[in-house]
């Protein structure tokens, strides 16, 4: 059986022998391309796609796991690493930009975007409608050009999930101090915000479809972890907006994956109630633990578990280590559609051997 076929029955609810992948969002890919992995929002189009056609050569999961391309504008500017930093041309070709650590470019942004300022509804349809975006606006952007290529090489044996954050997880403009007593004080302002947030991302889901994505990964837990607020307040904010999105993505004809960062465990009958097809879960960290069989006796059943095997154990070792992990992460299928994943994206640094140990395992 291909791996297409292989994720595409056990994401339709199937509980058949687990499929094996690597959660490989990020830089990872981008340094085992032989890039700093800086420029990793700097790159697009031909050049990005070659990045992960050489990551899926190189370790053959059962999908290939996208993010987006960089600004268009990007693509084709200068680069160098100097003293360990990386650097871009700015536009007119005229300086040398510093890629900051958090990814960011190191000179000042003029954002002529109006200010969220959270005062009415109607404020909150007005920000929205400030910056419109169409299906045909991100294709031409170029952002999912190199998901379109890598789509036509692999598309018919390979699943194509593309994973790019997700619709109002936290709130434009607004610090995460300001975030959360937002939650707390306008709560309904907050709620029509992620329903605005969601309605908008449609788009992206649409678009990405057009360019060959068979499922759609959202990085879910409002203010950034789904700890933070109680299940009964992530209800109150984004429950029907959540349920009604998922249904939508459906309905789009993609497949719509959960990454609910944090405890899920508190938040189980919210997640109950989503149209997703699959739910990925965090390794155990931030003083919890979750286990996936646990986890996996109370999810719906036609929801596939995605796991959680800790992405510094595959850095680490050592390799007999990793075995143990994913001989346990294994047992998982006896309850249920399983994947075999690590819960994090990979670390750079980690050895390629550790990974080709992760899958060898997953596999025999």
């Amino acid at each position: 059986m291909i791996a297409k076929d292989r994720m595409m029955r056990v994401l339709s609810g199937e509980t058949i022998s687990a499929p094996a992948v690597l959660h490989s969002w990020g830089d990872y890919k981008v340094e085992l391309a032989g890039f700093h992995p800086k420029f990793q929002y700097y790159q697009g189009g031909p050049e990005l796609a070659g990045i992960e056609r050489n990551f899926y050569e190189r370790f053959k999961p059962d999908w290939i796991h996208l993010g987006s391309a960089g600004w268009k504008g990007f693509w084709n500017r200068p680069r160098k690493v100097e003293d360990g930093q990386a650097f871009i041309r700015n536009a007119d070709d005229s300086k040398w930009i510093r890629i900051r650590d958090d990814y960011q470019l190191d000179v000042p942004w003029i954002d002529q975007v109006p200010k969220l300022r959270l005062t009415s509804k109607s404020e909150i349809d007005d920000y929205f409608a400030a910056s419109p975006c169409t299906a045909d606006d991100i294709l031409r952007s170029g952002r999912f050009e190199h998901m379109e290529i890598i789509a036509r090489e692999y598309g018919d044996r390979v699943l194509i999930a593309i994973n790019d954050g997700a619709a109002g997880c936290h709130l434009s403009d607004h610090s995460f101090e300001e975030t959360m007593v937002a939650c707390h004080e306008k709560p309904d302002l907050v709620s029509h915000y992620i329903f605005k947030a969601c309605e908008r991302f449609l788009t992206d889901v649409r678009a990405a479809k057009e360019c060959g994505a068979h499922a759609y990964i959202f990085s879910e837990g409002f203010g950034g972890s789904l700890d933070l607020l109680s299940p009964e307040m992530h209800e109150r904010l984004e429950g029907d907006t959540k349920r009604w999105f998922y249904a939508e993505v459906r309905k789009a004809g993609m497949l719509g994956i959960g990454y609910w960062l944090g405890d899920v465990r508190p938040n189980m009958e919210l997640i109950n109630s989503l149209d997703m097809a699959a739910l990925m879960i965090e390794e155990s960290k931030k003083g919890f633990v979750l286990d996936p069989v646990e986890i996996r006796k109370t999810l719906r059943p036609e929801v596939c578990l995605i796991g959680n095997a800790d992405s510094l154990l595959l850095k680490r070792g050592p390799p007999d280590q990793i075995r143990e992990e994913v001989r346990r992460q294994k047992k998982v299928a006896d309850f249920g559609p399983f994947v075999i994943a690590n819960g994090s994206p990979l670390i750079i640094g980690t050895p390629p051997e550790n990974v080709d140990v992760f899958l060898t395992e997953a596999r025999a």
